[in-house]
Parts: C-alpha cells; sequence; structure tokens
C-alpha cells in the first residue's frame, strides 16, 4: 500500500520537470492522488490536505539530512524547484517503474545522484556495462582495483551481484571500507532484497580482506520511498533499505556532536 503523500509528491516532480515553478489547482493533480491525499490527511479541502502531506515530507527529507527539492507557497499554490537534478531524477524514475528495460538506466541515474551526495569512489559494475564486459575482464579489474581475490567471480557470472560500489573514503585497499548498493527497479520488497544481496554477499567473502564472515554493508535501494511503514517488517532483513528519497542533495555533509 502506497503512502499518498509520495504519490503527490511524484506529480509536483513531474509538473516540475521541464519549468521553473509551477501554480497548482485541483485539475493539475491525479483525482485519485488528490481523493487519497485529502483521506490520508483527513481533510476534505485541497489546500489543507496538500499542506499537510508537504508538512509530513519536509520532515522525511530532514530526518535524512535534505530538503524538499521545491518550495512551496501555499497562498497561491506555487512550487518552485530548488533542486533540478533531483526533480527531475525522480520524474523519471516513476516512470521507469517496473519496466525491466530501464532497470540499467535506472542504476545509472541512481549512480549520478550519489555521486552528488557521497564522497570517494563510486562504481557501477553491474551487467550490462561498457567496458569490462566479459567475465574475466571485470574479475581482472575487481581484482587490480580493489583488492578482490581471482576467483571472486564464477562460470557465466556477469558481476558478482554487485550493481554499485562505494568505497567510503576510509583506507586503503585492500583495508578499505566498502558497500554495496543494490539497485531494484520496483517498489518495496524484502524477499526481492533478499536475493540481491545474496550473490553480493558471496563474493564479499572472496576478498583478501573481508574473509569468510564478511565485513562491510549491504544495502538495497528500492524505485520506491521508505518510511514508517516498513519499519517492523524490514527488522532483521540484513540489509538496508533505500528509497528515492534517500538520494536527495544533502543540506549538510556532516553532522558533528561530542558527548
Amino acid at each position: 500500500m502506497s503512502n499518498p503523500a509520495f504519490d503527490l509528491f511524484e506529480e509536483i516532480c513531474s509538473q516540475l520537470s521541464d519549468q521553473p515553478e509551477s501554480i497548482l489547482v485541483d485539475d493539475d493533480y491525479s483525482p485519485t492522488t488528490l481523493e487519497s491525499v485529502r483521506r490520508w490527511a483527513r481533510e476534505p479541502a485541497t489546500t489543507a490536505a496538500v499542506g499537510k502531506a508537504i508538512s509530513y515530507l519536509t520532515a522525511h527529507f530532514e530526518r535524512r539530512g535534505s530538503r524538499l527539492p521545491f518550495g512551496y507557497d501555499p497562498g497561491t499554490g506555487r512550487f518552485t524547484a530548488i533542486h533540478r537534478e533531483y526533480i527531475d531524477f525522480v520524474s523519471q524514475a516513476q516512470e521507469q517503474r517496473k519496466i525491466a528495460r530501464e532497470s540499467k538506466n535506472f542504476e545509472v541515474a541512481t549512480t549520478q545522484c550519489l555521486a552528488i551526495k557521497l564522497s570517494g569512489l563510486l562504481r557501477r559494475v553491474g551487467s550490462p556495462r561498457k567496458r569490462y564486459k566479459k567475465r574475466a575482464a571485470l574479475a581482472r579489474y575487481l581484482e587490480t582495483q580493489f583488492g578482490f581475490e581471482k576467483r571472486v567471480l564464477v562460470r557465466n557470472d556477469q558481476d558478482g551481484g554487485f550493481d554499485i560500489l562505494w568505497f567510503p573514503p576510509l583506507g586503503a585497499f585492500p583495508f578499505r571500507a566498502m558497500v554495496s548498493i543494490q539497485c531494484k527497479n520496483s517498489t518495496y520488497d524484502r524477499d526481492e532484497g533478499f536475493k540481491s544481496v545474496g550473490r553480493a554477499k558471496q563474493s564479499f567473502k572472496r576478498h583478501t580482506h573481508a574473509g569468510a564472515e564478511g565485513c562491510h554493508l549491504h544495502c538495497v535501494l528500492y524505485n520506491d520511498y521508505i518510511d514508517e511503514r516498513i519499519t517492523e517488517h524490514a527488522r532483521d532483513s540484513q540489509f538496508v533499505p533505500l528509497g528515492l528519497s534517500d538520494l536527495a542533495p544533502l543540506n549538510v555533509q556532516i553532522s558533528v556532536e561530542q558527548l
């Protein structure tokens, strides 16, 4: 069951995808989305319902150290684009959702969003690739660049279960932190997440430093939004579930608190 606030969010991003600002009235929204938002907000008036949804979304992004990619004036119903690249990403992602042939494009676009948000090294190695297309070539790349063993890839293995590899700026290879980010061009599904990280965990065990137990982080990024709806369901998932809102640009790069 989707959260109507995110359906509204995507419609606003779509309206702003090719213009700097837009004044939205009832007819500009999908009737289904507008009715769902009214029920969710328990507000019969559109302005009040949209206002509650925007407040919810504002808090949702703030918990992620980010902000909404657009500004909103409740007095006029005017939305103003702030983070153009992210707005365009969301607009395109919702059009690509669940379309198998768009999975690679979703991975590429996700990597570009992560590049704005993160530091260190970011490598999209998922199949199909433009470089290191063959198994032996990719295996050699993983071995020489990042410290994996020669047997990291097995017969008929296209990418070792990896989509995106992120190496935060901590340590030097082979003693460097590693994060595997799997991309799922679909809504949240814990079982599919388990399947996605299973092969990647095997590949991490074939690293000179990770060892048999593995010591690195696994994330699964869905073409969806992760909120309180899945808190209990995602418990003990053994991976970090992420969504589109987790790709928004950060307001502050780091927060430090000395206790």
